[in-house]
């Protein structure tokens, strides 16, 4: 890391996975090997590290067949068109609410008639309506996102 001084494995330990892939400069494997000399512990440590890189670079991932990879495109393909559906409905929902809501509260406020209590009772209780109906919404969509068990089948 700073390639001065003795190594010291408790400030420089990741150099010492990036050693064991090769991926250092001459300056700190240099630091490194004079460490590894006259230190038993980080020796078995590298030793650790090494075989844990054999392990690893042994293994391989299954392909997963065909039919896999269609059901995972269909579902992708299923879940971007219902997104942006329910979007451009949310989108136009909340249009369509706040100009009815600027309508409401004009007609209120126009209205002569109405004793002015009526007037406040009616506009708070279409921002109670407002408030309840945006915490469901996103009640619902915190717990769809968030739900662990929505890709299980019985």
């Amino acid at each position: 890391m700073n390639g001065k001084g003795p190594f010291d494995p408790r400030k420089e330990a990741p150099l010492l996975s990036a050693y064991v892939d090769g991926e250092l400069e001459s300056d700190d494997v240099a630091r490194i090997e004079a460490h590894l000399s006259e230190n038993e512990d980080t020796r078995r440590e590298v030793e650790d590290l090494r075989r844990l890189k054999d392990v690893t670079g042994a293994l391989c991932l299954k392909e997963p067949p065909p039919e896999v990879w269609e059901a995972f495109w269909q579902s992708l393909y299923n879940r971007a068109e219902r997104s942006l559906g329910w979007l451009l409905l949310t989108v136009g929902m909340v249009v369509i609410g706040a100009w009815a809501l600027l309508q409401l509260v004009s007609a209120l406020v126009a209205a002569d008639t109405l004793p002015l209590y009526v007037k406040g009772a009616v506009i708070v209780g279409a921002g109670g309506i407002l408030v309840l109906l945006i915490s469901v919404i996103r009640e619902r969509i915190y717990k769809r996102t968030r739900t662990r068990y929505k890709d299980i089948v019985r």
